[in-house]
This record gives structure tokens, C-alpha cells and sequence, in this order.
């Protein structure tokens, strides 16, 4: 298998509203699972990763992306 390099050909534009920062956010969720899906991961698996990854933006409480090593190391403290 080799990897391909993706890009959107949208432009790029700027986040205005909560309900776009979801949606963005729900957006990057679903092609790192499809990524698993493509990889041949089983259901199961990807369902176990879809809920560990809202877990951890529930307990971030801000963009995902915007976490740091200091926010996982906190996340996985905590259990």
C-alpha cells in the first residue's frame, strides 16, 4: 500500500460560527475513521476509535485541533 497526498480543492476560508467549527471538527473525525476503514479496520475498532476521540474534544471543551501533548497527557491521567 502507498499513501497519496490528498488536498482539498476548495479555498480556503475562515471558521465564523460554533456551528462551523462542529462541522469542521465532525468533518476531520470522519476522514480519520475513513482512513481506518480504507486500512481495513474492523467495525469495531473504528467505532471504539470514533468514541475514545469524543471523549477526548468533550473533555478538551475547545478545537481538537488545537490540543497539545500536555492536553493527552492530562486526558489519559485521568484514568
Amino acid at each position: 500500500m502507498t499513501l497519496a497526498v490528498v488536498r482539498s480543492i476548495g479555498t480556503p476560508r475562515r471558521l465564523a460560527t460554533a456551528q462551523e467549527y462542529e462541522d469542521f471538527e465532525q468533518g476531520l473525525v470522519d476522514q480519520f475513521l475513513l482512513a481506518g476503514v480504507g486500512a481495513g479496520m474492523a467495525d469495531s475498532s473504528i467505532a471504539d476509535g470514533r468514541q475514545a476521540v469524543f471523549e477526548y474534544v468533550r473533555f478538551l471543551g475547545r478545537p481538537v485541533w488545537t490540543s497539545g501533548p500536555e492536553d493527552a497527557d492530562r486526558f489519559l491521567g485521568e484514568f
